[in-house]
């Protein structure tokens, strides 16, 4: 960490950036402890797990396909440093998994800084740009727990980055195409970040003939993609057809929550994405994203990396408006349209930073939103001011029971023994981050009525009332993301 951070310092032209990345690497790793276990940690770890034995010749490979659909490209590598706290606390594993997402994440903030000053005139613009993409609420928080979109995002960003790279040294993009062959083992959309360089083979030349090019561009893709997911090493051709036909028609049956109106997720309507995107992202991208797509229409042809971006967010709005696939918990499963939003937010401010010398205003805004952002309490479910327009309960809140972890620190405030039972499995998975507090103090029961406080959770807007004393809520934005119901006076 050390070597990285000399290394960050001593590039040329880094500067204030430098500062920021840094005091935004501390509080990023601060906040480790800050969030709860979610519903599916385990469950993607157990991918880690399955596939390490696989590979190690010890799992059968029925294990490895049972989750197919969900690639171990992180899981794997964070199963396998596991092995060196193996005998820890499962507290400490969940914690070193976090460190290692967020690491990667990290290490895309700093892409993001290193593609910009390819991509802008102004070192400013390129600050802007990574700050920007960092000081995002919502994926601040999902950088420390959410080990597939987040993770899938970052990939974007380093295919990006090796295109960038390439296309500087005029080289062919074989370590774009690789790591969009990687990338496609977590998420098939992967295939989106592929597009765009097919696009630039065809359209500019390299020390390839095109057709060639392509050719080993697609060979590239698919050899990456099958050498690094186990699951489909039997029968590629069949799993990949299989997993389309998954994520054209996912059977996921639990509805969710837009608008005020319950939905199930195979049948969200074409604006679902892009609603969310209204809602979640700070008004001043959106502003400057829909100034920054007026300018990248006059730039396109001049730059490729303005192609890539403006190509990637074209491809994937189509897909959305008519493909329609399942989708719900917002938009985290197209996360990766964060990508083009920002650097198109900064073609708009690149425009103006010689003319107004933005330079001193980024580098205050490159210090202060870090102490913002780490004070945000409610962060994983941060809304615009916009949500405001729609009444309480009508957009899914904690899908993934996050708010947990607080809810049994506060029934954990005086040293009274106490009952907790809830309607999902989140009491027992947060204990692992509480450890000791949990045994000392708060114990999950099967049974409502075997329960002194009763945990309810709101995961879509619509939140069940109990006639029963309160012990403890929490309250964002007229939504109530928890209630622990007391219900000792009913039991005696």
């Amino acid at each position: 960490m050390i070597k990285a951070i000399k290394h960050i310092f001593n590039i040329q032209g880094t500067g204030v950036f430098a500062w920021f990345f840094v005091l935004y690497a501390v509080l990023g790793f601060a906040a480790l402890h800050r969030y709860g276990v979610h519903y599916d940690e385990l469950t993607q770890r157990s991918i880690g797990i399955e596939n390490a034995r696989y590979i190690a010749g010890w799992g059968k490979f029925e294990d490895v396909q049972q989750h197919k659909y969900f690639g171990p490209l992180f899981e794997t590598p964070a199963y396998l440093l596991e092995q060196l706290v193996f005998t820890s606390p499962m507290q400490t594993k969940i914690l070193l998994r976090r460190a290692l997402l967020f690491s990667i994440f990290l290490l895309s903030v700093f892409g993001v800084y290193r593609i910009g000053r390819q991509f802008y005139q102004n070192q400013a613009t390129a600050m802007f740009t990574a700050i920007a993409y960092a000081c995002w609420p919502r994926l601040f928080a999902e950088a420390h727990y959410n080990s597939k979109d987040v993770f899938f995002l970052c990939m974007g960003v380093f295919v990006l980055w090796a295109l960038a790279g390439s296309i500087q040294k005029v080289e062919f993009p074989w370590a774009a195409c690789m790591l969009a062959g990687m990338a496609s083992t977590v998420r098939l959309a992967g295939i989106f970040y592929f597009i765009p360089v097919l696009w630039i083979l065809l359209h500019y030349k390299y020390d390839l003939k095109r057709i060639y090019a392509l050719f080993l561009g697609v060979f590239i893709f698919l050899v990456s993609w099958y050498v690094t997911y186990p699951a489909v090493w039997k029968s590629p051709c069949e799993s990949f057809i299989g997993i389309l036909r998954y994520i054209s028609d996912n059977p996921w049956p639990s509805p969710t929550m837009l608008a005020g109106k319950l939905i199930l997720p195979s049948n969200v309507p074409s604006y679902y994405v892009f609603l969310w995107m209204l809602l979640t992202l700070p008004l001043v991208h959106i502003v400057l994203f829909l100034a920054g797509l007026c300018k990248s229409i006059k730039l396109f042809k001049g730059s490729v990396l303005i192609q890539y971006v403006i190509i990637l967010f074209l491809i994937t709005s189509l897909y959305l408006l008519v493909q329609r696939p399942t989708l719900y918990n917002g938009w985290r499963h197209v996360y990766f349209m964060f990508i083009p939003v920002v650097f198109i937010m900064g073609l708009f401010i690149d425009s103006y930073v010689s003319r107004i010398q933005l330079k001193n205003i980024v580098i205050l805004f490159a210090l202060l939103p870090v102490f913002l952002l780490f004070n945000i309490e409610h962060d994983y479910v941060y809304f615009n001011s916009l949500k405001n327009i729609w009444k309480p309960g009508s957009f899914s809140m904690d899908y993934w029971g996050i708010s947990t972890l607080d809810a049994l620190e506060k029934c954990h405030v005086d040293s009274q023994n106490k009952k907790v039972y809830t309607f999902t499995e989140t009491i027992w998975l947060n204990k692992y981050i509480l450890a000791d507090k949990f045994s000392q103090n708060i114990q999950s029961v099967s049974t409502a009525d075997s329960a002194d406080l009763l945990l309810v959770l709101n995961r879509e807007g619509k939140f069940d009332n109990y006639n029963l004393p309160v012990f403890a809520t929490d309250i964002y934005q007229g939504d109530t993301l928890w209630r622990v119901y007391d219900r000792r006076s009913v039991k005696r």
